[in-house]
């Protein structure tokens, strides 16, 4: 990523879990969503996730920031 942004940010572990829950919770709500659409019906299940991911630019961050969290939280604990 040649024009990456680099977020940095401190809050207390139990922030961090919360954060990390809910955002884990809107993105499976808008997995379900976009799994169902008429718009990916005819792709793979094995390459519908990543086609979604593609084309769905907030989800791919937030997917980002799922993984980075979880490894904050696990290198702290």
């Amino acid at each position: 990523m040649g024009n990456a942004v680099i977020v940095t940010t401190r809050m207390s572990s139990a922030h961090a879990e919360a954060l990390l829950a809910a955002m884990r919770a809107q993105y499976l709500m808008s997995l379900n969503e976009h799994w169902y659409a008429d718009e990916y019906r005819y792709v793979p299940k094995d390459a519908r996730h990543k086609s979604i991911l593609e084309k769905s630019p907030v989800m791919a961050a937030q997917k980002h920031l799922m993984a980075a969290l979880s490894l904050s939280l696990n290198s702290v604990k």
